[in-house]
């Protein structure tokens, strides 16, 4: 499809007044069409962004212009058209959605974006069918099938989710863009065992990475337990992802409340755990997973959560011996708050991406009022093999950070954040980046739905 420009700095201007001056009654969608069997809708969501960075590259100044403090601004634009209709035979939806994006001044930490990236995409167009109570004995929808491009996410997003890059068009940070640009999904709704039997490619942001599988879970009141196995079937010979043609993924996973059953909701523990191997290309042998455990302090004021988490992506020793050892983190995504699966504002934005690392993270989440919730998160980053994109290194620490954040909903349909990220550098982030300053990071932004 053909991409055209459509935002400018004034745009970018009028849509962050409108999200930060938002604050009376509006409509989620605007219906167009409502009948009995008849439903047509749209839905604008518009979001804006400010980011400054002081000690870029922890002062030693980005790789490509050497700039050392930069700020930029990020802003998207995305309409959304979705309906339904229901016959004797079960009810056919579908949706639509085309995307402006930009991002202006400097552009992001790792030159993702410069101060020209912007442009219009699809996002969705997709059409589905599901059983309504066609087949009542296993419940209703329990069957739904859907082709196009559109979202789809497996558990809570540790290898599928989010399968747009966002840094051809702007909008790195912000990422509206999260559809597979063609899919092929089965989900069977059934209880307490439901399962998803997918084909999903990615677009080139991803080198057309195509693959497909299966995925199983068993669900009940305390929470969820899956499987999934996949395999790319095919994927841009000679890129960046070459490692992925032909390779099995399998993971199993788990989250929820282990102490439902005894009326208590405060304990959270979640894991999965993947193993990567085979490929057409590489000889591929990759593992990476997460454990994680919180409660809440729910008879405290303000609820108080306090979570921690160790993740593990593995590395590959030699990167020239044929092997080809380094997780490859898949499509990850933004699921259950910060650090889901994002890990740093500074280190997991810019530098490390769910791969060669090892992770600990403290999570201290305080809520002191229903609109109101604000937190800080602690990591300390570590190498799982002393290089990092081929660079060779003589350490494998790599840096700790601290992020502080406020998150704001101030109308159903209007949402504000703003953090604070300070990242200190270890001896491998100092080797490799040339610096050996702490960095900040500051970003506030908006996004409004109407």
């Amino acid at each position: 499809m053909k991409r055209f420009s459509i935002y400018s700095t004034a745009t970018f201007a009028l849509t962050l007044l409108l999200a930060l001056s938002f604050s009376a009654p509006a409509y989620a969608q605007t219906t167009l069409v409502d009948t009995p069997d008849t439903n047509l809708g749209l839905t604008i969501e518009a979001g804006a962004g400010y980011f400054y960075n002081d000690n870029t590259n922890f002062g030693a100044g980005r790789f490509g212009d050497g700039e050392e403090s930069i700020d930029w601004q990020e802003g998207y634009l995305k309409p959304i058209l979705s309906g339904s209709h229901t016959t004797a035979g079960g009810t056919f939806f579908g949706g639509f959605s085309y995307v402006g994006t930009m991002t202006r001044d400097d552009g992001d930490v790792a030159e993702f974006t410069s101060s020209s990236s912007e442009g219009g995409e699809s996002e969705l167009m997709y059409l589905g069918w599901e059983s309504d109570m066609l087949f009542s004995a296993l419940g209703e929808d329990a069957i739904e099938i859907s082709v196009g491009e559109q979202e789809f996410a497996i558990g809570d997003g540790f290898l599928i989710m989010d399968g747009a890059f966002d840094f051809k068009e702007g909008a790195y940070w912000l990422a509206p863009h999260r559809s597979f640009d063609q899919t092929a999904i089965l989900k069977l709704n059934t209880q307490p065992v439901r399962a998803d039997i997918f084909y999903l490619e990615a677009d080139d942001d991803y080198e057309n990475t195509e693959l497909y599988g299966l995925n199983v879970e068993y669900v009940n009141d305390a929470g969820v337990i899956g499987a999934t196995w996949m395999q790319v079937s095919d994927t841009d010979a000679g890129g960046f992802y070459e490692n992925r043609d032909g390779m099995d993924v399998f993971s199993i996973r788990a989250q929820g409340t282990p102490l439902h059953s005894l009326g208590n909701e405060d304990l959270f523990v979640a894991f999965e755990y993947a193993l990567e191997r085979s490929g057409d290309n590489l000889d591929v042998d990759a593992q990476g997973w997460y454990a994680e455990a919180g409660y809440t302090f729910s008879n405290l004021p303000w609820a108080p959560t306090l979570s921690y988490r160790y993740a593990f992506f593995s590395g590959d020793e030699d990167p020239d011996d044929g092997d080809y050892e380094s997780f490859d983190p898949m499509f990850y995504g933004f699921s259950r708050g910060w650090g889901t699966h994002y890990m740093g504002e500074i280190v997991g934005e810019y530098y490390l991406f769910n791969s060669n690392e090892k992770v600990h993270m403290l999570h201290l989440n305080m809520l002191p009022t229903d609109k109101i919730s604000l937190g800080a998160l602690y990591y300390d980053f570590q190498l799982d093999e002393k290089n990092l994109y081929g660079t060779a290194l003589s350490d494998d620490k790599f840096a700790e950070e601290v992020n502080v954040y406020v998150d704001y909903s101030v109308t159903d349909y209007l949402y504000l954040s703003g953090v604070v990220a300070w990242a200190s550098p270890g001896d491998a982030a100092e080797e490799y980046t040339g610096g050996d300053d702490d960095s900040t990071l500051f970003e506030v932004f908006a996004v409004v739905t109407f």
